[in-house]
């Protein structure tokens, strides 16, 4: 069953809330209206000269014409605040959206999703928007018409889950974000009460059309797709996805966390995040990890909207996820994800693919951009989301969250422009 609440919401600026790992206390100085106000001045006065001249480094570049490409990274939220996403509307205004929480008394947390808005493609950053809207890991996606969407799910011990255990939501917004619509997706398909997850984006089809994939986080697990085609009102359509080749005892979901993708045969793909604990290692390997920040990309494709899918190839080594792909043009494209764990240094990365009719092919040794390396060595784990969007004039900015000394998180955006290619 997909339960949908019409109420619309609205978006409050509320006072902000501090994170430790999962949650921490309220800073009750750092709530005043007055902190607020000074603090939004001083930020809007000297956000301009916060910007740092940086490069990126491209790893064993054979494309890609140089070793270094300039940039400028732009700090912005809170401390604590945690995994980006980032998308440009048609009016050129980008929106990121973060999430951040608190601990409560007897083992419950209150975490909230984040909003932040630039009209100078980054460079500066509004007020930070408190939406009321519920889930963690809040992912955005924008359609052509500029119609948002948020990916989120509801942990069981959150405050405001009244049902015990963890489920999604999908937000939809027609104003920029700052009103809300919600829908609970919970397939009947699904067991009760089993945890589900949904992919990080909603996909927009050729023929307008919106897809959202669904699967229990458990062994054996069920996925299910959504179609809209009324620009995400409704979800009438649903339907079993199988997945073919999955190792028998995978204990774990298919969609959550994946990433959806169309040719321009109108072939679907996507990229799932496989194999904690061993449970799907790459050909002739062990993980060499101990928890879920060892898991790594799996690429499938489907000819029937998503109905069956089958195996392509894996995507990457361990430690691998977060992944999002964007269309540069002239046939390329780039594949943005996250070294969680296993590699140094971890953090964001980029590499070059190129876009066939059929599909894609990305190439993982060479031209490896290492977007963001400031989560220092020793960490158990770092960086998120990291999308990238590309501005009307072929900016392109990319952001994501990195860990300092202390293990404190911080969030950027990165504008950069793709070098010159070397001739053929």
């Amino acid at each position: 069953m997909i339960r949908r609440n019409d109420l619309r919401r609205s978006s409050p600026l509320l006072s902000p809330w501090s994170r430790e790992d999962i949650a921490v206390k309220r800073n009750p100085v750092s709530g005043s209206p007055l902190y607020l106000f000074l603090g939004l001045l001083v930020f809007t006065l000297t956000a301009s000269h916060a910007v740092a001249q940086n490069s990126i480094e491209v790893r064993s570049p054979r494309t890609l014409s140089v070793d270094k490409i300039p940039c400028q990274r732009i700090p912005l939220g809170e401390v604590e605040d945690y995994k980006p996403t980032i998308v440009l509307l048609p009016s050129g205004e980008l929106v990121l959206s973060m999430f951040t929480g608190r601990r409560l008394e007897n083992g419950k947390i209150a975490e909230q999703a984040i909003l932040y808005r630039s009209a100078d493609g980054g460079l500066t950053w509004a007020k930070r928007e408190l939406p009321d809207i519920e889930g963690r890991e809040p992912a955005l996606s924008v359609t052509k018409d500029g119609t948002l969407f948020i990916t989120a799910h509801l942990l069981g011990q959150d405050v405001r889950n009244k049902d015990g255990y963890t489920h999604s939501y999908l937000h939809r917004s027609s104003d920029g974000g700052r009103s809300w619509t919600t829908t609970r997706v919970e397939p009947e398909e699904f067991r009760p009460r089993t945890v589900g997850l949904t992919t990080r984006n909603v996909l927009e089809l050729a023929d307008g059309s919106l897809l959202l994939g669904i699967s229990e986080h458990a062994p054996k697990c069920r996925s299910v797709m959504l179609r809209s085609t009324d620009g995400g009102r409704t979800w009438p359509e649903t339907y079993t996805s199988h997945f073919a080749d999955v190792p028998e005892d995978y204990p774990y979901t298919l969609f959550g966390e994946a990433h959806l993708w169309q040719a321009r045969s109108g072939k679907l793909y996507t990229i799932l995040r496989v194999g904690s604990g061993n449970s799907w290692p790459l050909s002739g390997t062990t993980d060499p990890g101990n928890n879920d920040q060892s898991e790594r990309m799996i690429i499938y494709s489907s000819k029937d909207v998503g109905r069956n899918w089958t195996r392509v190839q894996d995507l990457g080594g361990y430690g691998q996820m977060y992944m999002s792909v964007l269309r540069l043009g002239k046939g390329r494209l780039l594949l943005t994800y996250t070294q969680r764990a296993i590699l140094q240094p971890l953090g964001v990365r980029a590499v070059l693919g190129e876009e066939m009719d059929d599909g894609f092919r990305f190439e993982m040794k060479h031209d490896l951009m290492m977007i963001d390396t400031k989560t220092p060595a020793g960490l158990s784990s770092g960086g998120g989301f990291g999308p990238t969007v590309r501005l009307a004039d072929g900016t392109l900015v990319t952001s994501y969250t990195y860990r300092d000394a202390e293990n404190r998180k911080h969030a950027e955006v990165v504008r950069w422009n793709m070098p010159d290619f070397k001739k053929e």
